[in-house]
């Protein structure tokens, strides 16, 4: 039996140095790079990690601008409307004001033209009565006066009858 154990003792001690040998080596050349590799891996994606948190934060900063702003946009807006409502209305009472004007203005013109109108017709009416006062005192008269001193006669009673009218 002891014969049967060198050998496996022999193999077991060959594959313990095979071993040992592989670890140096492999510390050597491909555990430090291997290291080295995932040390940079987690140093990029911890980097990544800290982008992410600050796009995140601008992120947030961007949309309080950007609620800010609309905010701002809105009370602009609604200031805007409210200076087109008050023009909207100083218009209004101004359009009101002209129309009045524009209704005086025709009214005065309107009295004017009345006065005037009534002047004429006045004026037409006493022509009227002299001329027939001078017919019925030629008729009374059954003579012609001269027409000069018609009209002074037809004058003086027309005269007469204004003053009495104005009286009353």
């Amino acid at each position: 039996m002891p014969e049967a154990l060198l050998p496996d003792l022999q193999q077991i001690l060959s594959q313990l140095i095979s071993f040992i040998l592989l670890l140096i080596i492999l510390r050597r050349f491909a555990w430090r790079p291997l290291l080295t590799m995932l040390d940079r891996r987690r140093a990029h994606i911890e980097e990544s990690l800290r982008q992410v948190a600050r796009s995140k934060e601008d992120v947030a900063r961007l949309q309080a601008d950007y609620a800010q702003r609309l905010a701002k946009i809105e009370d602009e807006a609604r200031q805007k409307i409210q200076q087109a409502i008050l023009e909207g209305k100083r218009i209004s009472l101004e359009i009101q004001e002209q129309a009045r004007e524009q209704a005086a203005s025709a009214m005065t013109k309107s009295k004017e033209a009345i006065e005037l109108e009534v002047a004429k017709a006045k004026v037409q009416l006493r022509d009227h009565v002299a001329r027939l006062t001078m017919d019925a005192v030629e008729k009374i008269l059954r003579q012609k006066v001269d027409p000069k001193t018609d009209r002074q006669l037809v004058d003086a009673v027309l005269d007469d009858l204004e003053r009495e009218g104005s009286h009353t």
